[in-house]
C-alpha cells in the first residue's frame, strides 16, 4: 500500500535543527508517494518539497506575526481537528472582524487548480496573500510581514537554509504553499476499502448509502465524484431565492455565474460544519434534507438539483456513507500540529 507521506521524513521535518550542523540535511527531500486512486503528485517548479521548507511553512502557518496586531495566524481559522477549517459560521479576524464567507477546509490542495469559494485564485502560493491583506482577516501587508521575519534571527536562519536567501515575498508564499501541499487526506475507511483494496467492510447501512450516493436516484457523484469527491466546477445549488453573495460572478462579472460556488470536497465532511458558503446550515442532516427538497426556484440553480424523494431511512443511509469519508489519521497526524 502506498502512503501519501513517509513518516520518517515528516519527523525529520519536525525535528530539523536550525544549526549549521544540519546543513548536510538540507537536500533530504520529503518522499512523496501518490495515494492510491489519486492522480500523480508533482510540485510546481520552485516549490519543490523538502524537510526544511516544510518546517518553515509550518512555522509561518501558526505564527501570529502574519497579522497586523500579532493576534491571529493561519491556524487561528484552520484547525486540524476540523480538517483545517473552523466551527464558526464566519471566522474571526483582527479586532473581532467577521469573515465574509465560511472558512474552507485545507487538504489535498496539491491537486486543486482553483482556490477560494469563487475560484478567484488559481495558484496555491498566491492564495496566502489574500488573508494577509484582507481587512476582515489579518489586515496586514506582505511588506510588513517580511520586515518582521527578516528582523527575527530564527527566521533568518530558516530562510537561508530553505532558499539560500532572506525572507522575500516569493520565498514566504512558497514555504506556506509547501506546508499546505503536504496536508494530504487519503486514508478514510472509504479509501481503505475502495482505493487501497484493504479488507475493510462497510456496514449494511453504509453500503446502502454508498449505492445511493453513486446511484441515479441522488446523482451526488455527478458533482461530488472523483478521487477528491469534487468535480472542481462552479455550480449553484439553489440554496436561496436570491444571493447577496454573487459567488463566481464576483470574478467573471457574468450573470450566468451568479450564485455559483466551487463544488467542495466531501472528504471529512463530518467535521467541517457549519456548511455552505455562508455557513448557514448547521448539521449534515439538514444538508441532506435541503438537497432532498430540491432547492429553491432561483433562476441560476443547477438543473440537476431536483427533489429526491428520499425516505428517512435513505437519508440516514446517505449520512452513514458520508461518515466513511472521515480520515482520522489526517485529523490526528502529529506532523501537522502546531509546535
Amino acid at each position: 500500500m502506498q502512503i501519501p507521506i513517509v513518516l520518517l521524513c515528516l519527523i525529520c521535518a519536525l525535528t530539523y535543527s536550525c544549526s549549521k550542523d544540519s546543513d548536510n540535511n538540507k537536500e533530504s527531500f520529503l518522499i512523496i508517494q501518490t495515494p492510491e486512486g489519486f492522480p500523480e503528485f508533482k510540485a510546481p517548479s520552485g516549490e519543490e518539497i523538502n524537510p526544511i521548507r516544510f518546517a518553515l511553512g509550518k512555522k509561518l502557518f501558526f505564527d501570529t506575526r502574519l497579522s497586523i496586531d500579532n493576534s491571529i495566524s493561519c491556524g487561528s481559522c484552520h484547525f486540524q481537528s476540523n480538517a483545517f477549517t473552523d466551527s464558526r459560521v464566519s471566522s474571526v479576524g483582527v479586532d473581532g472582524a467577521l469573515g465574509q464567507r465560511n472558512s474552507q477546509p485545507l487538504f489535498n490542495l496539491a491537486w486543486r487548480t482553483r482556490f477560494f469559494r469563487d475560484g478567484g485564485v488559481d495558484d496555491l502560493a498566491l492564495s496566502v496573500l489574500n488573508p494577509i491583506n484582507n481587512p476582515h482577516e489579518m489586515r496586514f501587508s506582505i511588506s510588513g510581514v517580511l520586515k518582521r521575519l527578516n528582523e527575527n534571527q530564527a527566521y533568518q536562519t530558516l530562510f537561508r537554509q530553505a532558499f539560500n536567501d532572506t525572507a522575500t515575498a516569493q520565498n514566504t508564499i512558497r514555504a506556506l504553499s509547501v506546508f499546505q501541499r503536504m496536508l494530504i487526506s487519503a486514508n478514510s475507511r472509504y479509501d481503505q476499502k475502495y482505493l487501497q483494496n484493504k479488507p475493510i467492510n462497510l456496514t449494511e447501512q453504509e453500503q446502502r448509502g454508498y449505492e445511493l450516493f453513486f446511484g441515479n436516484k441522488t446523482r451526488c457523484a455527478s458533482c461530488h465524484g472523483g478521487f477528491n469527491f469534487s468535480n472542481e466546477e462552479f455550480r449553484c445549488n439553489g440554496l436561496f431565492e436570491s444571493y447577496p453573495d454573487s459567488g463566481r460572478q464576483r470574478i467573471t462579472f457574468l450573470v450566468a455565474d451568479r450564485g455559483k460556488f466551487l463544488v467542495p470536497s466531501l472528504r471529512n465532511v463530518a467535521v467541517t460544519a457549519p456548511y455552505m458558503h455562508d455557513g448557514s446550515i448547521e448539521t449534515l442532516e439538514e444538508v441532506i434534507e435541503r438537497y432532498n427538497q430540491g432547492g429553491t426556484s432561483f433562476f441560476n440553480k443547477d438543473p440537476q438539483i431536483q427533489p429526491l424523494g428520499l425516505s428517512n431511512e435513505e437519508k440516514a443511509d446517505l449520512k452513514a456513507f458520508l461518515l466513511t469519508l472521515t480520515d482520522s489519521s489526517f485529523l490526528n497526524n502529529p506532523a501537522f500540529q502546531a509546535y
